[in-house]
């Protein structure tokens, strides 16, 4: 429901009320001292990524949170600071976890996996 703001005539005090237009003008008919007061409407500005861009401090600590959390979905997003080997080993047990499946639980060798280390 809109939000509406509403003036009193008499004392000039106003008041916002929450309904439908219908509910307004039915309202504004009842009492006469009321009168609807023009505002701007509240509009959403953008979609990250699509109209503006993201500032680059945030994709900067975005970054050096995703490196604590090397197997976290922020890691994939923003980096994990890995380097190609590490990436490509990562990749092949990430693959092989949907293959794979249930016979060995890759997602918990995936989430104790460390830089450097072998993958048993």
């Amino acid at each position: 429901m809109p939000t509406y703001t509403i003036r009193n005539t008499e004392n000039n005090e106003e008041y916002d009320t929450i309904c439908s237009w219908n509910e307004l003008q039915d309202f504004l008919k009842e009492h006469p001292v009321f009168k609807k007061v023009i505002t701007a409407p509240a509009l959403v500005s953008g979609i990250e990524g699509k109209t503006h861009k993201v500032d680059e401090g945030f994709k900067e600590n975005m970054s050096r949170i995703a490196e604590a959390h090397p197997n976290s979905p922020m890691a994939e997003k923003y980096g994990s600071g890995r380097n190609h080997q590490e990436i490509k080993t990562y990749s092949a047990v990430k693959k092989h976890t949907k293959t794979i499946g249930r016979s060995h639980n890759l997602n918990d060798i995936a989430k104790e996996y460390k830089q450097g280390q072998l993958v048993k």
